[in-house]
């Protein structure tokens, strides 16, 4: 249909054809196409030389120069399909550039995929029920493809919409912290769930520390403070989720462990470095975290599939090298003008700050039990000490797994003892030997048992206080 013409074509064409004829004007034909009198000259001309076909435009069924071919189209809906069907459409974008060297606008990228009817995991309930239309649609005419048929199921189960109120981020960097743990099936063909615990920077949303573990625990947090306290320094805050890891102020149970009883130890490690510790029952008030997990489980897990990642060791190795890349990509930088981060002095042993602190009495044998294991108590001298029984002491089990005991501002060395003798002190015939000395490090504030038992006390003192407001 060469002499097609479209709305306003047909209507140019008519009122030519009207001034050609006589019908009209020239000066009536340049109000009514709001043209000047050497354009209408111009448009008589070529209906004079050409006539109806002259009216069309010159672009009318002609391909553009930028379309995208129909091969590259197949080729990205089975990419999709097959070893990015996990991925935003975001992110699919970003991987079709750098991996599999396909160059096209995110918008094509996006029409493409609409018109295979493939939904995004991060698509509107509005963009569901939209997919979900054209699919029974379609369905009721002509029938559905085994891929069409699957998306279909997937887009009628439409989640709640999660609210998270904005808030204005902080100004300064290392102003506040947010910490939480994720639990969720991080890894391909393993239906274990696993916590991600990590910590992000209010400020600039640079995620400063993450470590998987099998549960969330002191130990996943422990990891995290490590690192940001090593690359960052010491912030201000940290906001956390209000569980007893960090408040230590949940009511016992009867028969645990002291240590587990009133304060946590991470609330204890962070008043040593003089961090201020604020706990939180709405998830809404520490967003940044919660859409942080909500990020990592539409890129992290599909980035560690791809990379054939499939255990907890592997994917903290992993994350020693996405986290840099992840900052650069979603993160403000930190500038030295508005860090309000600490750095850590060189005297810091981080070792002896992340610490486990546990309460223990002093055995007949003069020993102390200790997860399920006997120890004996030694000076710096390298000489055993003999505390008498039911003395009440602190254990102490650093970082770097070394453990030591704590007494009326004395440090003592354990070593466990065993259960039989090395040695025959009467059949065995060995050299003498000299025992190296233990070392112990100089006392200080944190592993002083009476510092520990009043931060204990008052922390129960707060329990109570809000028992008593409630």
């Amino acid at each position: 249909m060469e002499d097609y013409l479209n709305m306003n074509e047909t209507h140019k064409y008519n009122i030519i054809k009207a001034v050609v004829n006589g019908r009209k004007s020239k000066a009536r034909a340049e109000v009514e196409l709001n043209l000047s009198r050497r354009q209408i000259n111009r448009l008589i001309l070529k209906y004079k030389q050409e006539g109806r076909k002259g009216f069309r435009h010159k672009n009318a069924n002609r391909k553009p120069s930028k379309t995208i071919d129909r091969h590259t189209r197949k080729r990205i809906v089975q990419l999709y399909r097959s070893k990015y069907y996990d991925f935003n459409f975001t992110h699919f974008h970003e991987k079709l550039q750098e991996v599999e060297e396909i160059l096209l606008s995110e918008s094509s990228l996006r029409n493409i995929l609409k018109e295979a009817h493939i939904v995004s995991p991060l698509a509107t309930r509005r963009t569901k029920r939209r997919v979900a239309k054209e699919l029974e649609d379609k369905a009721d005419k002509k029938g559905l493809t085994p891929h069409e048929k699957e998306t279909l199921q997937e887009v009628q189960v439409v989640e709640a919409s999660k609210a998270h109120p904005s808030r204005p981020r902080c100004k300064y960097a290392g102003e506040l912290l947010q910490m939480d743990a994720s639990e969720h099936q991080w890894f391909e063909a393993d239906e274990n769930y696993y916590y991600l615990h990590a910590a992000i920077d209010d400020a600039t949303g640079t995620v400063v520390g993450a470590y998987f573990a099998a549960q969330e625990t002191l130990e996943g947090y422990y990891q995290v403070s490590h690192q940001f306290l090593t690359h960052y320094g010491i912030p201000h805050r940290i906001l956390t989720d209000y569980r007893s890891i960090f408040s230590g102020v949940n009511t016992p149970k009867k028969g645990a462990a002291l240590e587990e009883q009133a304060l946590t130890q991470y609330g204890y490690a962070c008043q040593t470095l003089g961090i201020e510790l604020e706990a939180t029952s709405v998830p809404q008030a520490k967003g940044r975290i919660e859409r942080l997990f909500g990020t990592f489980q539409n890129r992290l897990l599909q980035e560690m599939r791809l990379n054939g990642i499939r255990n907890m060791d592997e994917a903290n190795q992993f994350l020693r090298d996405y986290l840099p890349q992840f900052n650069q990509k979603f993160a403000h930088p930190i500038k030295d003008s508005i860090n309000a981060f600490e750095k850590l002095s060189a005297d810091t042993n981080l070792d002896y700050i992340l610490a486990r602190f546990a309460l223990r009495v002093i055995h007949s044998g003069h020993t102390v039990r200790y997860n399920n294991h006997v120890y004996h108590l030694y000076d710096q001298h390298g000489r055993q000490v003999h505390l008498p029984r039911k003395t009440k002491v602190m254990v102490i089990s650093t970082r770097d797994l070394q453990l030591f005991v704590s007494h009326k501002n004395q440090l003592f060395k354990l070593i466990e003892m065993p259960s039989h003798q090395a040695i025959s002190k009467i059949l065995d015939i060995q050299e003498a030997k000299s025992k190296p000395k233990p070392h112990i490090p100089p006392m200080s504030h944190p592993w002083k048992g009476q510092s520990y038992q009043r931060y204990l006390k008052k922390q129960e003192y707060i329990k109570k206080k809000e028992l008593i407001e409630v």
